[in-house]
C-alpha cells in the first residue's frame, strides 16, 4: 500500500484541491493530512472526509517533522510526500511507484512537478556545490547561462518519457520507501521551517547506496511559490540561506560553509545594490528590497549564521 502524507500550513482552498485529486485519482493509498498549527479554515473541508487521517500539530514544527510525524503514523510500505499546492492526475501515483516495484537498490522517486513560469526548473538538481553556489549569487547564471556550474546543479529537465536515475527530486513530490526512511531516520528536523530538509535527506540515501530515480511519467500539476508568499520575502532569504549553510556544514564541513556563508552574504549585498540602482535609474523610490537583501547580508557576514 501506498500512504500519501500531504503537510497543510494555511494552504486554504489548495489544500482541498490537493486531497480530493488524490482521493479520485489514487484510490485504494492511505491519504494524511499533517496540519502545522494553521490559522485559515483550510481544514474545514476534510470534516465530510473521514477516509482521511488528519494530525493536528499545536505549533508549526516545520516541514520536516510534520513530514516525519506523517510516515510514521502512515501504514504502507510507500510514503509519497506531496505539497498541498501539487495535484494528482489520473494515474501519476501509479506510475510514480513503477521504479521502486521489484528493484529494492531504489529507495525513492521524484515526480514531474508541472509547473507555470513563476517556478523556473522544476526538474531534479545534482546535489549543490560551492561553485554552484557562487554562479548563482553573483548573477553568473544570469550573465552567463550556459555556465558549466549551473548547467551540472541545473541539467535541462529530462524527457517526458524516461526514467532516469537522479541525485535529487524535489520533495513537494518524492516517493520513498519505509524501509529507507527507517534506514536514514527520515528528514532531518534542524532544517527548520524549510528548505534543504529534501537535499540532506536525498544525500543520505545515495550516501548510503540508496538509488533514486525521476519519473517524469508521473505527472503532478504544481502551483508553486506558496510557501514564499506565507514567510514573506525576508523570512525566505534568512531561512534558505540557514538551511543552505547548514547542508554545507553537514556534508562538506565547517570551511566550506563558512565559504558559503560568506558568499550568501556579499550574494545579498550585491542584489541590495542592485535592486537599490534599477529602480533609481528609472526615477522611483528607493525599493523595500533593497533594505531587505542588505539586512540578509549583514546577518549571514556578521557570522551569526554558524553551525556546529
Amino acid at each position: 500500500m501506498i500512504s500519501i502524507v500531504v503537510v497543510n500550513w494555511n494552504s486554504g482552498p489548495l489544500l482541498e484541491r490537493c486531497v480530493r485529486s488524490l482521493l479520485e485519482h489514487a484510490a485504494g493509498c492511505e491519504v494524511l493530512a499533517v496540519d502545522n498549527a494553521s490559522k485559515d479554515e483550510s481544514l474545514g473541508f476534510l470534516a465530510s472526509l473521514p477516509e482521511v487521517v488528519v494530525i493536528r500539530n499545536c505549533e508549526n514544527v516545520g516541514f520536516a517533522a510534520a513530514c516525519n510525524t506523517g510516515w510514521r503514523r502512515s501504514k504502507g510500505d510507500l510514503v509519497l510526500f506531496l505539497n498541498p499546492d501539487a495535484e494528482a492526475l489520473p494515474g501519476a501515483v501509479a506510475r510514480l511507484s513503477e521504479p521502486l516495484e521489484g528493484n529494492s537498490a531504489v529507495w525513492a522517486a521524484g515526480g514531474l512537478l508541472a509547473g507555470n513560469r513563476r517556478q523556473g526548473n522544476l526538474g531534479p538538481r545534482r546535489f549543490p556545490t560551492e561553485a554552484s553556489v557562487a554562479a548563482e549569487m553573483f548573477f553568473l547564471d544570469e550573465a552567463w547561462p550556459g555556465n558549466p556550474w549551473t548547467n551540472r546543479y541545473r541539467p535541462a529537465m529530462l524527457a517526458a518519457d524516461s526514467a532516469v536515475e537522479v541525485d535529487q527530486p524535489a520533495a513537494a513530490c518524492l516517493l520513498v520507501r519505509r524501509s529507507a526512511l527507517e534506514a536514514t531516520g527520515g528528514f532531518d528536523e534542524s532544517f527548520a521551517p524549510v528548505w534543504f530538509e529534501d537535499v540532506d535527506f536525498c544525500k543520505r540515501i545515495r550516501d548510503r547506496g540508496g538509488r533514486i530515480v525521476f519519473q517524469p511519467a508521473a505527472q503532478f500539476p504544481h502551483y508553486g511559490g506558496f510557501s514564499v508568499e506565507q514567510l514573506g520575502y525576508g523570512d525566505f532569504l534568512r531561512h534558505y540561506g540557514t538551511n543552505q549553510i547548514r547542508y554545507f556544514a553537514r556534508h562538506h564541513g565547517k570551511r566550506a560553509a563558512a565559504r558559503v556563508r560568506m558568499m550568501i552574504g556579499a550574494g545579498m549585498f550585491l542584489r541590495s545594490i542592485v535592486s537599490l540602482l534599477i529602480p533609481l535609474a528609472r526615477g522611483c523610490s528607493r525599493p523595500a528590497s533593497a533594505r531587505t537583501f542588505w539586512r540578509a547580508g549583514c546577518c549571514f557576514v556578521s557570522g551569526r549564521e554558524i553551525f556546529e
